[in-house]
């Protein structure tokens, strides 16, 4: 399995918005991403991109393949955050083969690769 690192990605063909993601290579000039970006809402966790390297900065040119993940987010309050619902729902998605991500503190983030969120 390859590894995952650390990779400056401009979803903006200006240049204007960079950011770091993880990400695995898993051929020439094409990554999955390993998080949710925030500059892009149609790529997500999961999907293989192509990009064009300039600079150290990674341009991306075009979404390969759409991961089989569908993806669920909430804008949680503090208190909803660290209940333990919430942690044992997140526990659920990840023996399910789901991934959870938290954004900003509140913005639950939950890939699944289930139709429906209430079958898990």
């Amino acid at each position: 399995m390859l590894d995952s690192s650390g990779l400056h990605i401009c979803f903006d063909p200006a240049g204007r918005e960079i950011e770091i993601l993880d990400v695995t290579p898993v051929g020439k000039d094409k990554y999955r991403i390993e998080e949710t970006p925030i500059f892009n809402p149609s790529v997500t966790m999961g999907d293989i991109i192509r990009v064009k390297e300039e600079l150290g900065i990674y341009y991306y040119q075009e979404t390969v393949q759409k991961s089989h993940f569908k993806r669920y987010a909430w804008l949680l309050s503090k208190e909803a955050v660290d209940s333990t619902a919430i942690s044992a729902f997140k526990q659920r998605i990840t023996e399910n083969d789901g991934k959870c991500e938290q954004i900003f503190g509140g913005l639950l983030v939950i890939h699944s690769g289930y139709v429906n969120i209430n079958e898990v």
